[in-house]
């Protein structure tokens, strides 16, 4: 019993002390709670050129109105008004990036103006001239030269390239009336046959490449090679 009879003013003046120390905190926040809104799920970014497509799920917080999106080391920023269901997805996409490395933080907010915690997507790549400028045209197989066809005709090969990256090669070439005759070669493709191509004239070509599988746009390469059919 006497035990009992010492710990008891222990455990009362450690109940004090923790209601002394909420107190304080309490008086930090101006007597106000801090509520933090329903975070987002599934959120993911797709670079493009110089812009970016963010998606998420939205949070089943009832009280969510809007969402606030930072990038560029939080000196650019978008609000969106939250609306739908949280089985739609929502989808936002940020033109005039700046073409390099990109962090962007989502935050719900909430119609008392509370910001949820920040969910970051880092690293994410953004593209636009240079690296359009690093991109090449398919060459030609040097192995195997031009055959012309009958009627008119030539059959062109090329060499090997990256089958998911590369997204199609087109050639520009006038036909036997003057008019311009275009053939595409898929990346799975090694050769292309021309109808109607003559020789002397000049071919232009020229491919297009996606950066990643999950990027939103197509990319040419700045300029067309040419090649003149014998």
């Amino acid at each position: 019993m006497k035990a009992y009879t010492f710990l008891l003013p222990a455990m009362l003046l450690l109940a004090v002390s923790c209601a002394k120390e909420a107190t304080k905190y309490k008086e930090l926040l101006n007597e106000t709670e801090i509520i933090y809104p329903g975070p987002v799920s599934s959120l993911t970014a797709r670079a493009g050129n110089q812009r970016a497509l963010l998606q998420w799920q939205p949070s089943p917080d009832p009280g969510i109105t809007g969402y606030v999106i930072y990038w560029n080391n939080n000196l650019d920023s978008l609000r969106l008004t939250a609306s739908g269901t949280s089985r739609d997805t929502v989808r936002t996409l940020i033109s005039g990036i700046g073409e390099y490395v990109q962090n962007f933080v989502l935050y719900t907010v909430d119609g008392k103006g509370n910001k949820s915690v920040g969910q970051s997507l880092s690293g994410i790549r953004i593209y636009g001239p240079l690296y359009i400028s690093s991109l090449v045209n398919r060459p030609l197989n040097a192995s195997k030269p031009p055959v012309a066809l009958p009627g008119n005709g030539y059959k062109l090969y090329f060499s090997a390239t990256d089958t998911a990256l590369n997204i199609n090669t087109r050639l520009t070439f006038y036909d036997a009336a003057g008019k311009v005759q275009t053939a595409d070669l898929s990346a799975k493709q090694d050769s292309v046959i021309l109808s109607q191509a003559t020789a002397g004239t000049k071919v232009a070509v020229r491919s297009a490449y996606i950066p990643a599988l999950t990027a939103i746009d197509t990319f040419n390469v700045a300029y067309s090679d040419t090649t003149t059919l014998k």
